[in-house]
């Protein structure tokens, strides 16, 4: 457990957690009321709360507060040490304390309070004035039946309390279930119009940006929930500005405002760059909280920025697409989306729509030669690709360690992270692979990261040639549905300043490792010192219909075609070509795929 004075958040950015004071302020003050990021309160005393109404010059003390009415509100401005004035959201001012005692004409609206606390949720509004005088509430009833009128007092009578007017604000954002979630208070950002506010306003073009230490927030759910998951959505400019890149945070819970448990930490987590992403992160956590607080811990640079926080999963049910890109001949499509409701932006891949364009047996768009697949495209090239990804770290020489069965298909990765391809330590340390692309960060020395990367086959062949491109920094193992396939020590050892097609290492995987229908390659990646990087993709060769020339597993006359071109030297040989198996492309191999394709052997 946690315990936070629910008032003292700003304090709460420290990682010791440690319990604060008890008997601290029972309200956040502020430096400026006109802030949207204040807390406003509903101030009571003896069953009655305190409201300025604009047609009596008094304030007017009155049973069953009003949580629409914006006269019922009050904010603290100031400082422990200087005081505080009180003031009220309806009227847009401050409450002079001339009027609680005019017939001294030196005491005037600039007089500030001073706050004596009596426990933990009352206190004793106090101001120094030759002697020390108490505001208090009057036992007095007029013609109207109101009980009227801030008076003073040389001793203490009838205890405030501050109760924060959360009925006040409407919900800006509903999970999938239906719980509904509202901003109750956080830390000011840059601009009035880049605080924490924006960070639970259903609007992922709005965000926070500000310094590391201003970034909380406190979040109010409508009921109770479990959290399953929770949501943080990058800012729209996130590949602009990579210095603001969040890198660690928690996620706290309470039932009461003032107990604190910690839900989920992140440290060094690899954010992805692009704008407007929705990140999200599982938590396997089965108590209940109503009221949550988000806490940024460190960020790449003094600043940060982030746009949503969300408890729970979210439901995007108006999505539209904004464009689709082509990534040439080959690759897939990417179409690129967004919800019209709160500006989340995602992308996905369609099939590849453009033909390949083969010269010498080699595409020149897209590198794959005949009769080549890409099965898992890297993310270097045009695109960020997503796998799962659980991080860990060496502890006095000795390297973690997971389950026998996290290479295999049946293993559970729902819990892991959706990790970026490719992800590298920032800059590569201005080394050999400074010039490739990444889409997430990889911080630190002595880690390592387990990688998961399902996909599906159709059809597996003995002959069937499967080669791994990749670029790893530093030692990598290879599996293929839970089969050790590749064990690569050190890094990929290229020229400097390389770009992927002439910076990756090409790897062999035998056909037997595959299997028709769901598999998985699963990497293990150990980072040692020095710089981080990785990216890879998977590609598979046809070999294994007989006839099948140009790999796209059918016979037909594309494969005749192929033959007479090998032959007139057009295409260069290769053994699919050899349809006889006598060593030789030539017309008895045309002859033997056409008698395929006639159902003759």
């Amino acid at each position: 457990m946690i315990h936070f004075d629910k008032l003292k958040l700003l304090a709460a950015v420290v990682t010791t957690l440690l319990p604060l004071a008890a008997l601290a302020l029972p309200f956040v003050p502020t430096t400026d009321p006109t802030l949207s990021t204040n807390n406003w309160y509903f101030l009571e005393t003896d069953g009655f709360s305190v409201i300025a109404l604009p047609e009596y010059s008094e304030t007017d003390f009155i049973e069953s507060p009003d949580a629409s009415n914006d006269y019922h509100l009050w904010c603290f401005v100031g400082d422990e040490a200087s005081g505080y004035r009180v003031y009220n959201k309806g009227l847009g001012k401050y409450l002079g304390l001339g009027t609680f005692h005019s017939a001294d004409a030196n005491i005037n609206e600039e007089e500030y309070i001073h706050v004596e606390i009596e426990n933990e949720t009352d206190f004793h509004l106090r101001y120094d004035y030759l002697s020390t005088y108490y505001l208090i509430m009057r036992a007095y009833v007029d013609q109207y039946g109101t009980m009227r009128y801030f008076d003073i007092s040389p001793w203490p009578m009838a205890p405030f309390h501050a109760v924060l007017a959360i009925a006040h604000k409407a919900y800006t954002r509903f999970d999938k279930d239906g719980v509904g979630y509202n901003f109750i208070g956080g830390g000011d950002g840059a601009t009035p119009d880049e605080s924490t506010d924006k960070l639970c306003d259903n609007d992922a073009s709005t965000k926070f940006y500000g310094t590391l230490e201003n970034c909380w927030l406190w979040i109010e759910a409508s009921e109770p929930v479990t959290v399953e998951q929770y949501s943080l959505v990058t800012a729209g400019d996130s590949r602009n500005y990579f210095d603001r890149t969040l890198r660690s945070w928690q996620l706290l819970g309470s039932d009461d405002e003032t107990n604190w448990y910690l839900i989920d930490e992140q440290t060094d987590y690899p954010m992805p760059f692009d704008d407007q992403k929705e990140v999200i992160i599982k938590v396997r956590d089965t108590r209940e909280f109503r009221y949550f607080m988000f806490m940024a811990t460190n960020s790449i640079g003094a600043n940060t920025q982030i746009s949503e926080v969300w408890i729970n999963e979210q439901a995007h049910n108006d999505i539209a697409v904004s464009y689709d890109e082509p990534h040439g001949c080959g690759h897939p499509i990417t179409r690129h989306w967004q919800c019209n409701d709160c500006k989340v932006k995602g992308k996905y891949l369609l099939p590849p729509a453009t033909a390949h364009n083969y010269v010498d047996g080699i595409c020149t768009e897209c590198g794959l030669a005949v009769g080549e697949t890409m099965l898992l495209y890297n993310g270097q090239e045009h695109f960020p690709y997503y796998v799962k990804a659980l991080h860990g770290v060496r502890n006095n020489d000795n390297w973690p360690s997971l389950p026998d069965d996290w290479s295999t298909v049946a293993y559970d990765d729902s819990d892991w992270i959706d990790l970026a391809l490719p992800t590298a330590s920032p800059g590569h340390s201005g080394g050999p692979l400074l010039n490739l692309q990444y889409n997430s960060n990889w911080y630190g020395q002595y880690n390592c990261y387990w990688i998961r990367r399902t996909f599906n086959l159709v059809r597996v062949h003995p002959d069937d040639i499967f080669t791994l491109h990749c670029v790893h920094d530093d030692n990598m193992v290879v599996y293929v549905n839970g089969q050790q396939v590749i064990d690569a020590q050190g890094w990929t050892p290229n020229a400097d300043n390389c770009v992927w097609k002439n910076c990756y290492e090409t790897f062999n995987i035998p056909a037997s490792a595959f299997v028709a229908g769901e598999n998985v390659l699963a990497i293990y990646m150990q980072q040692n010192w020095g710089g981080a990087y990785f990216d890879c993709d998977l590609r598979v060769k046809s070999g294994g219909v007989a006839g099948d020339v140009t790999g796209d597993g059918n016979v037909d006359i594309a494969d005749v075609n192929a033959i007479i071109n090998m032959m007139l030297g057009k295409k260069p040989q290769t053994a699919a070509g050899d349809a006889t198996g006598d060593g030789n492309v030539d017309i008895a191999d045309v002859n033997a795929v056409i008698n395929i394709m006639l159902g003759r052997n």
